[in-house]
């Protein structure tokens, strides 16, 4: 008989892509709109910086607010596909714009500008793949020290201060965005290992089905169709009869046991379940077992506390050990009580 598996995930080589399911809830919601607006602030505030500088004026404040204009925008939308975990489409274009219209107006709006590259610099890092978003990040910083020598600048030190100014305002704006990227890919993994579980265990039981009643079902149709191939005074039927009859009261008894293993459960297979998923998802599961041999069977008062306090742990995020204390014995009513608690990661043998 050919046992089924889950189908395997989606190929996800490469750069990480969008989970495979969207950040929900408000807090998400917030979370993107206030770093998508953390973004904007550099920029917006540099062009203030320009049109404030004794010296400068607002000529080339305008520069820097055309340029910011075009600029930012598309900025902004690679940020947002980052906190998705996907890569905007056309990418490649919309930072080609970027570069373009930061590098255009340079000569126009000062070196007070140069800090502004920070946007094609996390854009560069967003958008291209390494080694070459590494490559053009490097780029973005060598050419500071140049820019800044080239270009009319007030400030001491010009050479070495901008382009440790475009070092930490990109650092300050891509770890924050790589950081929420990271840990909702790793969630969005948790789920798809925790559903990956409940697929192995449900295939499982499918084929223990096949394996138990589907060859008793098929020998019961064999047994039935050789019984009606036969005429009414051939000795050999009463034979097929009794025989199909043996066959099938079987077959009852093992769907009843299978039922009421189902809806009971074994104390053995309801931890392994627990434990399967529990470990599926990233939490380290450990085991408190009592003195003596294990009660056979679980409550269903038991059972349902114990899957309603799994639930309540792989929804989350925070737990990463847990423990699950079996107590009561084999004799009286044979059942089991189980308590599962999260325990703080280090905790246990």
């Amino acid at each position: 008989m050919t046992r089924r598996h889950p189908p395997e995930g989606p190929d996800r080589g490469g750069a990480p892509e969008a989970p495979g399911r969207a950040p929900e809830g408000s807090r998400a919601r917030l979370a993107d709109l206030g770093i998508v607006a953390y973004a904007a602030v550099f920029p917006l505030l540099q062009v203030a910086v320009i049109c404030e500088s004794p010296g400068l004026g607002y000529g080339p404040g305008a520069w820097a607010a055309g340029a910011t204009a075009v600029a930012l925008p598309l900025h902004l939308r690679h940020v947002a596909h980052a906190l998705r975990g996907t890569r905007p489409p056309h990418g490649g274009l919309s930072l080609l714009v970027v570069a373009a219209a930061v590098v255009a107006v340079t000569p126009w709006a000062s070196g007070t500008w140069l800090p502004s590259y920070h946007m094609v610099l996390v854009s560069a890092l967003i958008v291209l793949r390494p080694p070459w978003s590494l490559v053009a990040a490097a780029v973005v910083v060598a050419v500071q020290a140049p820019l800044a020598a080239a270009v009319d600048e007030f400030i001491p030190d010009a050479v070495t201060y901008y382009p440790l100014t475009v070092v930490w305002r990109s650092a300050s704006v891509f770890v924050p965005i790589w950081l929420v990227a990271t840990v909702r890919q790793l969630r969005a993994t948790r789920r798809a290992l925790a559903d990956e579980a409940v697929v192995r265990e449900r295939v499982r039981i499918d084929d223990e089905l096949r394996e138990t009643l589907g060859t008793a079902l098929e020998a019961i149709v064999h047994r039935g169709g050789r019984a009606a191939a036969r005429p009414p005074t051939d000795p050999a039927l009463a034979g097929e009869l009794e025989a199909l009859v043996q066959g099938s009261r079987q077959a009852s008894a093992d769907a009843r046991r299978l039922v009421s293993s189902y809806r009971s459960g074994s104390l053995r297979a309801e931890l392994g379940i627990a434990a399967s998923l529990l470990g599926a998802a990233g939490i380290r599961t450990r085991l408190e077992l009592p003195p003596g041999p294990l009660p056979d069977v679980v409550g269903e008062e038991a059972r349902n506390a114990l899957r309603s306090a799994m639930a309540r742990l792989l929804r989350d995020d925070a737990v990463r050990a847990c423990v699950i204390r079996v107590s009561g014995d084999a004799g009286a009513s044979g059942e089991a009580r189980l308590e599962l608690r999260p325990e703080p990661v280090g905790v246990g043998p």
